[in-house]
């Protein structure tokens, strides 16, 4: 009888003992055979706000060692010309360039509207509310400033330019490449009397002289 006892109780160690290291090490088990563990994968982001790098050195890494001449003659002019420290002169031709190639669209011309537009003062806002280096009206473009993070993000040189960048193609497309009509429905002025075009292309010429002149 005290033998039969002593077994019972054996058994009974040995089973929780089991059950106590199943339990400890389900969590692993399930982890090593996660499918993100198993591939090597990233979960998939949870929001569509676009992603873009900021800061003095934004767009370095993009900028090919042919376009470096390029960032050098445009952000010597421009820090000259409106008086902006070196480094932000070049954060914003570097971001020109960049989005310039991502649109298809001169960096220079995009460098133009902003200098007339803002003069390079990154946190600029007019009197109707457009905001930042190209003066975008969040009101206006509510599915771009979205996925740029909202409209505090057109303080942000590299999300103002993109996003300033992508509105300035569509206008260009609107209008079958007419850069004077896309300028005006650009500044909000088209179907008025405005200086606005004559004033960028005028920068934007110069600008591409720049370019080629040094």
């Amino acid at each position: 009888m005290e033998f039969t006892e002593c077994v019972k109780e054996r058994l009974t160690l040995t089973l929780k003992s089991g059950l106590l290291c199943a339990v400890i090490l389900a969590p692993t088990a399930a982890l090593a055979q996660s499918p993100e563990t198993v591939r090597g994968e990233e979960p998939s982001p949870v929001t569509a706000t676009i992603n873009l790098d900021s800061g003095a050195d934004a767009g370095a890494a993009d900028i090919k060692p042919a376009d470096q001449g390029k960032v050098a003659r445009l952000s010597s002019h421009i820090q000259s010309k409106y008086r902006i420290p070196e480094a932000r002169a070049r954060q914003i031709v570097r971001e020109a360039i960049r989005n310039g190639k991502r649109h298809d669209v001169d960096p220079e011309l995009i460098l133009a509207i902003i200098a007339v537009e803002s003069t390079f003062k990154e946190r600029a806002v007019s009197r109707v509310g457009a905001r930042g280096l190209m003066q975008v009206m969040p009101g206006s473009h509510k599915g771009k400033i979205r996925q740029i993070g909202g409209a505090p993000a057109l303080f942000d040189p590299a999300k103002n330019i993109h996003a300033g960048s992508q509105i300035l193609v569509e206008y260009l497309e609107d209008h079958s490449g007419n850069l004077r009509r896309a300028l005006l429905n650009y500044n909000g002025s088209l179907g008025t009397r405005s200086s606005f075009p004559d004033k960028v292309i005028r920068i934007y010429h110069r600008l591409q002289r720049v370019t080629v002149e040094g």
